[in-house]
């Protein structure tokens, strides 16, 4: 009897954990060799990419920021890195339940 409970209470705790993990703060990587300047995150698929979370001045090269995303947001973010020449980086549909830090750089040879 105790095996079979044993079991039901870790499938529970399994199915619980991206539920608790969508409150937990994350962190967003320059994946970039140059400063971004402008940082916006939002629940993917959203047409508009929101204010610019860098209000502290340039986040530098493979330097990361913090967020706490808000109770029940999800856990699937879209993510875009304004360059200090003016290139973006987008990484779109990234789980941060399941990657608790997310690099966002442009793509290779653009850099």
């Amino acid at each position: 009897m105790i095996r079979p409970l044993s079991a039901a209470l870790v499938g529970l705790l399994l199915l619980l954990r991206p539920a608790l993990a969508q409150n937990e703060p994350f962190r967003v990587v320059n994946g970039s060799a140059q400063p971004a300047t402008a940082l916006h995150v939002v629940r993917s698929g959203q047409a508009d990419w929101g204010p610019n979370l860098l209000g502290r001045g340039p986040l530098p090269p493979g330097r990361a920021f913090s967020l706490r995303p808000p109770e029940a947001a999800g856990c699937h973010f879209d993510f875009r890195l304004v360059l200090q020449d003016g290139q973006e980086a987008v990484r779109r549909d990234a789980d941060v339940c399941a990657e608790r830090s997310i690099s966002v750089a442009p793509p290779a040879g653009r850099d």
